[in-house]
């Protein structure tokens, strides 16, 4: 008999996640709220080790609705697929977006595939009516935001 399969489902699902505290997710208005979200939602034994991409996804209050881990990367690289992140972002109805990855090597100064990466996701939410509010770099003591600096 012939597969009559046509297409797979794709769903979002919620898991709470009970260590996380609510007050912490609530009116992310600045940079420095959203490195302390990033920071509770990180693989923080990784942040040294290799490169890793996030995004966090708000709604119209600037509370998180939800986040995901995009990509793992290299020493010095992680490759991240713009159609990852729009497409959660649309999954859980999110309005506003915030991007994080780390370096390794301690450095804060943005690479050109990190402007590059920041430039595609500010014109793929204009698209979609999804707002970049900042794109983070961390490293284990700090962190840079293009938003701060101006780039956003």
């Amino acid at each position: 008999m012939k597969n009559r399969f046509i297409a797979n489902e794709l769903r979002v699902s919620y898991h709470k996640n009970l260590e996380l505290s609510v007050e912490n997710f609530k009116n992310v208005n600045n940079s420095k709220l959203m490195e302390k979200v990033f920071r509770m939602i990180w693989d923080t034994d990784e942040m040294e080790v290799r490169e890793s991409f996030y995004a966090i996804f708000f709604n119209s209050k600037l509370d998180v609705i939800g986040y995901r881990k995009i990509a793992d990367g290299g020493i010095d690289a992680v490759y991240v697929d713009t159609r990852l992140i729009m497409s959660s972002a649309l999954l859980c109805n999110a309005i506003r977006i915030g991007v994080a990855h780390n370096h390794p090597s301690g450095t804060l100064k943005p690479s050109g595939a990190d402007r590059q990466i920041t430039r595609k996701l500010i014109e793929a939410g204009k698209i979609l009516d999804i707002q970049v509010l900042d794109h983070l770099i961390l490293t284990e003591q700090t962190y840079y935001s293009f938003r701060d600096e101006g780039y956003i």
